[in-house]
């Protein structure tokens, strides 16, 4: 073990195998260079696991086969499990595959070594966002946000005001035009009802009068042929601008504010 970080990975892995195995007397077994080790860096006999302290007198005894009460030298890839040289021979593992138990254990720890790879990389990426993202920082971002939406909002509130006057006064124009319009109706309709009644009168005349008054009657019976006035207002014109009529054109126009 060169480093710390290497101690733990080996530390978790001495929870199922171990290479030289020892046990403290508080019961919980080790690998002999990992206890050395951790007692080295931690400078203090304790155990790994339980923080029991260790007195120089206490015993660093072999972990053995609870079967055999032998040295577990072997591995069983089958059973995924540690075994002496009677478990190798017995019975219960024929046909079972057995590596020294010191070859897995290497291979082992590269296989769990690559495995915490990525989550050192997470951790350190998590770490840096919990460094750089206070609340007090969340809190902050989302005020002046806050405060931004205020401020784009209200330009689009005086859009939709102005929007809101300016179509209302061409409302209100059209609306003098069509009174207007509307007074100058009411005198083509008098005129109009004033000259066929006298055309009608006239026609009513004796013979002579008639044909006197024949071609100024023509003459006034003459009219330009001019299409009738629309006097009511286009309302769809006006409400094709307001939100409740046009919510996609609105959404636009805010889009382009915002």
């Amino acid at each position: 073990m060169d480093s710390p970080d290497e101690y733990d990975i080996i530390r978790l892995l001495c929870c199922e195998i171990k290479i030289d195995p020892v046990v403290l007397s508080c019961s919980h077994s080790f690998c002999r260079v990992c206890l050395q080790q951790f007692w080295r860096t931690k400078e203090t006999q304790e155990c790994p696991l339980c923080g029991r302290r260790s007195s120089s007198d206490d015993p660093l005894c072999e972990e053995l086969c609870s079967l055999h009460r032998e040295k577990l030298d072997f591995f069983c890839l089958e059973d995924k499990q540690p075994a002496c040289l009677v478990c190798r021979d017995s019975q219960e593992h024929v046909n079972h595959t057995f590596r020294p138990i010191s070859e897995m254990i290497s291979s082992f720890k590269e296989e769990l070594i690559t495995a915490l790879k990525p989550l050192r990389k997470k951790l350190k990426s998590r770490e840096y966002i919990q460094g750089n993202c206070k609340v007090e920082h969340i809190k902050s971002q989302a005020d002046q946000t806050e405060h931004q939406i205020k401020q784009q909002f209200e330009k689009l509130h005086q859009f939709l005001r102005d929007e809101e006057e300016a179509t209302i006064t061409a409302l209100r124009e059209e609306e003098e035009q069509k009174k207007q319009m509307m007074e100058k109706l009411n005198r083509d309709v008098s005129a109009l009802s004033h000259t066929i009644k006298y055309m009608e009168e006239m026609m009513k005349a004796n013979d002579v009068y008639f044909l006197k008054k024949f071609p100024d009657s023509m003459e006034r019976v003459q009219i330009s042929p001019q299409p009738d006035p629309e006097i009511l207002i286009h309302v769809p014109r006006y409400l094709a601008t307001c939100p409740s009529e046009s919510g996609r054109r609105c959404r636009t126009s805010s889009r382009t504010l915002l």
